[in-house]
């Protein structure tokens, strides 16, 4: 059994202004409280209980604060502006009525319980498990947003662990979002024109807003687009997962960490893609994936990025990309991504010499010492087992292992 960790976003409802003025100022108080013990030596605020702090809040809210003050995060803060209520898993329950869901935590009122309800139907199957104890229960913490009150509910799941029997590669770009394929060839696309196009209206839009000092309606902009970009990387990858599903395959994805600064880019282009960089959607994709495919039980894997996208999937030899096209100097002609994703299904356990410059299969190269470590194709594996080119590279290259085909 694998441990999935999840947050679970719970919308209060009917919340009246008593009820709403009541959570405010539970919220300002916690702040209040945070910056006190935040100006109190870190060694000292150590030692400190609830019975040592003056507050209006329960104990259970002021030793949650207290805890926080001394954690990693908490430990280097300086000054909060708003800190969020969080309640223990100790001192808050879920209930359910009929069709209605209700949580009871404790207020500076004492105990109350406020019905929720989830934002999709998609998450019910979890709240019936918290219910039934059937899964680990977290903290929660009461938090407003644009005017509405919500509770994220932190939860760990127990999920199975599925065997899978296939590898897919889960290309990232921006002229695609995200191609996945098999490693025969089996592929679907996202592309990313519409995405591209609408980005680069958002930041004209947010050069205008800046420029004329509307600082508010920037800050509305840029929220704006945080939820767009949110929904169009959801919708992504929970298509990703079905298709996994379908072919009953782990997700191998390259590692990108720090690919912007090592990518040879023009002064203009990079120029685009910097100021819109952090609005990516590389990073939120990957983490949206990693999550739901963890969620189904299977696994994602990651690799090196190197030469994965100029070799050449049918004979291994390195080729050149332009744009969309690949070509190998044996004349195999690929859609660039779609090579990539392939080459990502097979490249489990191979990588090459970062210092490879010659016109040869890079894939060969394993037996140098570049394998990914733990697989193996690696010289940290079992003596005696038998490296890549002495079980299935005799003959120098690709062809032997995978059959020579096109892919347009």
């Amino acid at each position: 059994m694998k441990q999935v960790k999840l947050t679970i976003k719970l919308k209060f409802v009917n919340l009246n202004k008593v009820k709403a003025e009541m959570f405010a100022q539970m919220e300002k108080e916690n702040t209040r409280l945070a910056n006190e013990l935040l100006s109190i030596p870190y060694m000292e605020r150590r030692k400190l209980t609830t019975a040592k702090v003056n507050s209006i809040l329960a104990s259970a809210l002021s030793n949650q604060t207290i805890r926080h003050t001394i954690s990693a995060s908490g430990r280097h803060s300086k000054h909060y502006t708003k800190l969020p209520i969080e309640i223990n898993r100790q001192n808050w329950n879920l209930h359910k009525v009929g069709d209605t869901y209700s949580l009871s935590f404790p207020t500076i009122q004492g105990v109350k319980r406020v019905p929720v309800e989830i934002a999709s139907q998609h998450w019910q199957s979890v709240l019936e498990k918290v219910l039934s104890n059937q899964c680990i229960k977290g903290s929660i913490k009461i938090l407003c947003k644009r005017k509405v009150w919500y509770a994220n509910m932190n939860v760990t799941l127990e999920v199975p662990e599925v065997q899978s029997q296939n590898k897919i590669g889960v290309d990232r770009g921006q002229n695609n979002l995200a191609v996945a394929a098999s490693s025969k060839g089996f592929a679907i696309f996202f592309s990313g024109l519409c995405v591209k196009h609408r980005r680069k209206y958002y930041q004209k839009r947010r050069k205008s807003l800046l420029q004329a000092k509307k600082f508010r309606a920037l800050k509305k902009q840029t929220k704006k687009e945080h939820r767009w970009l949110e929904a169009v990387t959801h919708t992504i990858s929970r298509r990703i997962v079905r298709f996994v599903q379908f072919l009953d395959a782990d997700v191998v994805l390259e590692d990108l960490e720090g690919c912007f600064k090592t990518t040879k880019l023009s002064p203009k282009t990079k120029t685009d893609v910097d100021e819109t960089w952090n609005r990516n959607s590389f990073y939120s994709l990957e983490q949206k994936l990693i999550y739901k495919i963890e969620m189904v039980g299977r696994k994602v894997i990651k690799v090196p990025a190197a030469y994965t996208s100029k070799t050449c999937s049918t004979c291994g030899m390195l080729g050149e990309r332009k744009k969309h096209d690949f070509h190998c100097t044996n004349g195999h002609y690929h859609n660039a991504d779609h090579n990539a994703a392939v080459n990502l299904a097979r490249w489990i356990g191979f990588t090459c010499d970062l210092n490879l410059k010659e016109t040869l299969s890079a894939m060969e190269s394993v037996d140098s010492g570049y394998a990914v470590l733990g697989t193996p194709q690696s010289k940290c594996t079992v003596s005696g087992t038998p490296t890549l080119r002495e079980s299935e590279m005799s003959s120098g290259d690709l062809v032997n292992t995978y059959p020579a085909r096109d892919v347009g």
